[in-house]
């Protein structure tokens, strides 16, 4: 999977046939958008259905108890960081 993250705006280019450019004219119409416009729809709705469709886990209690005491830790500046692993190693 490409994990390549985007900070800046991209261009794409697509080549479409006559009919699917009638086809994206027709359905986007009905939204008030041209075909480029309603591309973009499509687009943003794929993107919010795969953020909103982001499966979570129930923790055991075991795990959510470690986690909440982790955090209490951490927030205490209790925790250490390491650079590396070798750092941490060293640190042994």
């Amino acid at each position: 999977m490409d994990t390549t993250t985007y900070q800046q705006t991209q261009k794409v280019q697509l080549t479409l046939t006559p009919q699917e450019m009638q086809i994206l004219a027709l359905k986007g119409q009905g939204l008030g958008y041209d075909p480029v416009k309603f591309i973009k729809f499509l687009i943003s709705q794929e993107v919010y259905n795969f953020v909103t469709n982001i499966p979570t886990y129930q923790m055991s209690e075991t795990l959510e108890e470690e986690t909440k005491t982790a955090l209490k830790d951490y927030r205490a500046g209790k925790l250490r960081s390491y650079n590396s692993v070798d750092d941490l190693f060293a640190s042994l």
